[in-house]
């Protein structure tokens, strides 16, 4: 098996609606996120999977959404806050920590690949010394 790493990066801002300290207010993150994916080199390519379909797939389904948004948990607090912002708000299910937005680029990404390629891992930093992993366990 062969594993490639697509790195790429995205500005949004946030706030963690449930937390007792300062992250609770709105503020902002340059986010670093590595995609890795596996699978068999095609031997008609050469290739796992061409970089650029990779990045292609990345930007619909994590950057399109995320960058230089607001991203926030939908809840009724939020909804109330925010009712009137004219600019772009990514709403999550849960709160938009950097755990629960890799979770979301799971479901993102993983049925946007081509059948034969899977996703293995994902690296999110939040800043420079912060970052959050996901690793499929089935391999």
């Amino acid at each position: 098996m062969i594993y490639l790493t697509k790195k790429i990066e995205f500005e949004a801002a946030h706030r963690i609606s449930n937390y007792p300290g300062t992250c609770s207010e709105i503020h902002g993150h340059t986010y670093y996120l590595e995609v890795t994916v596996s699978g068999k080199v095609d031997w008609n390519t050469d290739m796992v999977l061409d970089f650029k379909i990779l990045k292609s797939i990345i930007q619909t389904g994590v950057i399109d959404h995320f960058d230089h948004a607001l991203i926030l948990k939908r809840n009724s607090e939020n909804e109330k806050i925010f009712s009137s912002y004219p600019g772009k708000i990514a709403w999550m299910e849960s709160e938009p920590t950097a755990e629960q937005m890799l979770l979301w680029i799971v479901s993102s990404i993983s049925p946007l690949l081509p059948d034969e390629i899977s996703l293995a891992k994902l690296k999110l930093h939040e800043t420079s010394g912060s970052c959050a992993s996901w690793k499929d366990n089935k391999r």
